[in-house]
């Protein structure tokens, strides 16, 4: 099965002083009264089946992300507990992934 992994990490530290660490630019409404998230899924809303789209984001965002996404599976909204650069959110999304369906392809 094919599924999709939105990264939606950082602190919000390079948009400052809109985003800021209680809330980073990718859940900010930008465009539209939407935020860059929400414009992010609604691109792959329609080619994969909201059950295989999963978000990468960290534990004190997942709230938000949830509110923003309500479409999303709550077990999809992977809240990285540290927040350790990219590799590592990509290595544990795809080990979660791999945990969920052996034949999984991101």
């Amino acid at each position: 099965m094919r599924y999709v992994v939105i990264m939606a990490g950082g602190a919000g530290t390079r948009l400052w002083p809109l985003s800021r660490q209680g809330m980073p630019k990718q859940l900010l409404k930008l465009f539209e009264d939407k935020s860059l998230l929400r414009i992010a899924y609604e691109r792959l809303h329609g080619f994969i089946p909201d059950d295989r789209i999963l978000v990468c984001t960290g534990a004190a965002y997942a709230d938000v992300v949830a509110e923003q996404l309500p479409e999303l599976p709550v077990e999809n909204i992977l809240g990285e507990p540290v927040g350790r650069d990219s590799l590592n959110a990509v290595a544990w999304s795809a080990a979660v992934l791999a945990h969920r369906d052996s034949e999984a392809v991101v």
